[in-house]
């Protein structure tokens, strides 16, 4: 359809133009050619002219044949008029071919002019086609572009739309952010009311039971002032003379100090095999401390230094945990890596190192089966790592503060942390999410209860 719309545009303009220049070329030649045609209807009648004539000559030889005599000197007249006659018709078609010489000169001149007039329009209807599609294409083009427009235009209000929707969630969301931290600063003011009162009444409980303390111990110790202290012969005791030593502190040469032994140290000390039968039956190193005998276990306290590994770690050392089976031991330090290290014939080989923490180690934890190492850090998030390939399978983030200690549970599917920010939380690995929150402080009001 829309080729047969510019193929008949084209033709109507040709037609238009034909028109055009056949009403602007017949107004030059118009003129000339009527000229001509009045040139050909003189020499028409000057052919009609000349054979009348030659009639007429014919005749008056024939009439003067037949009457020399009387009409001779008519005939001469006749011819000398006939002369002046041929004379001016000799003139007037002289002058009529050498205007129809003209008129064909400038009929050639015309042609000439006709031809190249129709080589310019031949170029001027080709450059009008090429023009024609040119515009067609051009017209295509703004089609086109007016379409990408319109589909600019709707994205461009879908785009307004859901940025003015954005700013109003945002303008709800910012409100909402705004009344949730005026919240949370009155909870936080009132929490740390409620500390402040709870510290202060635990500090008057601590305070009451020292006091208490305090009054029972002066008590034990006036009534143990006023039991007299019973002497036995037996005792160690240096007796001195009431004149010994008064000016110069010093024993008398003359005087013998008597020392006998005391009752304490003349009791029998317990069998030695009990305590070793302790030590050896539960694994405990008894050890002196501030003059009492206390019991430690034997992994507590080392005998002898096995091993040091001075390329360890670049820092502090902060943990230190051996896996279930004692095959493996894994170290955590401020170098933000946990080195494994495998344990053959008293010697500590390196296995690998965790990284992918971004803060120091602080607390190291296997699980049951030595398959998976969970490590605190001070980045305020926990990590779990697979012992057999080193990767690294979980990361647990949501404190506020370092990540001090994090360990697994029975099951090996739940771990709980805890955090400087004072709160507990315990994480099921299973949906990688934090199933509850526990806060330090209540723990404490628990124990204040007494319910611990």
């Amino acid at each position: 359809m829309a080729g047969r719309r510019v193929e008949c545009l084209w033709k109507h303009h040709v037609v238009e133009q034909l028109k055009q220049r056949d009403r602007v070329q017949r107004q030059a030649f118009e003129e000339i050619i009527h000229q001509y045609n009045r040139l050909l209807e003189k020499s028409d009648l000057r052919v009609v002219f000349s054979e009348h004539l030659q009639t007429e000559k014919y005749e008056q030889q024939n009439r003067h044949d037949l009457s020399p005599g009387v009409e001779g000197g008519r005939s001469d007249s006749l011819q000398q008029e006939m002369a002046q006659m041929r004379i001016k018709h000799q003139e007037e078609l002289t002058e009529l071919h050498k205007k129809r010489g003209e008129l064909a000169q400038s009929v050639i001149e015309l042609n000439n002019q006709i031809q190249q007039k129709d080589k310019e329009i031949q170029s001027n209807e080709a450059k009008m086609l090429e023009y024609q599609q040119q515009v067609s294409h051009l017209e295509g083009e703004g089609r086109e572009l007016r379409n990408s427009l319109a589909d600019l235009e709707r994205a461009n209000q879908t785009l307004r739309d859901e940025y003015d929707a954005l700013q109003i969630t945002f303008s709800a969301l910012e409100e909402k952010l705004r009344k949730t931290t005026e919240d949370n600063q009155e909870l936080v003011t009132r929490w740390m009311a409620e500390k402040a009162q709870e510290a202060n009444k635990l500090n008057a409980e601590n305070e009451k039971d020292s006091r208490r303390r305090q009054a029972k111990l002066q008590k034990e110790l006036a009534d143990a002032a006023k039991e007299p202290l019973p002497i036995e012969p037996d005792d160690d005791i240096e007796v001195l003379s009431e004149d010994a030593g008064k000016g110069t502190g010093e024993t008398s040469p003359g005087r013998q100090t008597s020392r006998t032994p005391s009752r304490r140290a003349s009791q029998p000390p317990p069998p030695a095999g009990l305590l070793d039968s302790i030590s050896t039956i539960f694994g405990y190193v008894s050890v002196c401390v501030y003059g009492h005998k206390c019991f430690f276990p034997s992994s507590f306290c080392p005998q002898n230094l096995s091993r040091t590994s001075p390329d360890a770690h670049d820092g502090e050392v902060n943990a230190v945990r051996f896996s279930p089976g004692s095959r493996l031991l894994a170290t955590g330090g401020m170098d933000r890596r946990v080195k494994l290290w495998e344990v053959v014939s008293g010697r500590c080989e390196p296995k690998g190192a965790l990284t992918g923490s971004n803060a120091g180690i602080t607390s190291i934890e296997f699980d049951s089966a030595g398959s998976y190492l969970l490590a605190a850090s001070n980045d305020f998030a926990s990590r779990i790592w697979t012992v057999d390939d080193l990767r690294l399978r979980h990361t647990l983030t949501g404190h506020s503060g370092k990540v001090l200690s994090a360990r697994f549970l029975l099951d090996n599917t739940r771990i709980v942390s805890g955090s400087y920010d004072r709160t507990l939380k315990l994480w099921d690995l299973r949906s990688k999410v934090c199933k509850r929150l526990l806060v330090v402080i209540l723990l404490l009001k628990i124990v204040k209860k007494g319910k611990y």
